[in-house]
């Protein structure tokens, strides 16, 4: 019988995997940016304590813009932190809209090899139907000739009574009047 393969017992798999690069530079922006905050943290702190007319010096050089600085890093790495995971969310629907077309893919198939199977038995079926005909084919024209020849028998049957009729002059030659 015709099998197409497609059907299988486990469900298609359709897993969107970005690899172990995206959870290693993950781990590693967050120690990196943890650090890095860490660093600076301590290290303003650290001149605070020990030098703090420095640190107020400093802080006057560098002006506002410094602060404007830290915090537009700040608020832009939590948008970029929130388009992160938007992204991410983005891709774990895709995966599953194409998890489900692959699954839908393989109830296709599987319907397709039933729809083959059930063709083929029904081919196999009209094909022993043809064999018995074409052995009862040859019987029923057997059944057709001696039809023919009974019929041409009785046709010169009735002829001969036709005429015998005619003959003695009872009819007019029309049977039935």
């Amino acid at each position: 019988m015709m099998s197409l393969g497609l059907g299988s017992l486990s469900a298609p798999k359709a897993e969107v995997a970005l690899g172990f690069r995206s959870g290693l530079l993950k781990r590693l922006g967050v120690a990196v940016g943890g650090a890095g905050g860490a660093a600076v943290v301590l290290g303003a702190y650290e001149i605070l304590r020990t030098q703090p007319e420095k640190a107020f010096a400093l802080l006057q050089a560098w002006g506002p813009a410094f602060l404007i600085a830290l915090v537009a890093i700040f608020v832009v790495g939590r948008f970029l932190d929130g388009l992160n995971s938007t992204v991410r969310e983005s891709f774990s629907i895709v995966a599953a809209g194409v998890q489900n077309s692959a699954e839908a893919s393989g109830r296709t198939a599987d319907a397709l090899t039933r729809l083959a199977e059930q063709g083929g038995r029904q081919a196999e079926h009209v094909e022993r139907l043809a064999i018995y005909a074409a052995q009862e084919f040859p019987q029923v024209y057997e059944r057709f000739d001696r039809q023919d020849e009974a019929l041409s028998e009785l046709g010169k049957s009735v002829s001969a009574i036709r005429d015998f009729l005619c003959a003695k002059g009872e009819g007019n030659g029309n049977i039935g009047t």
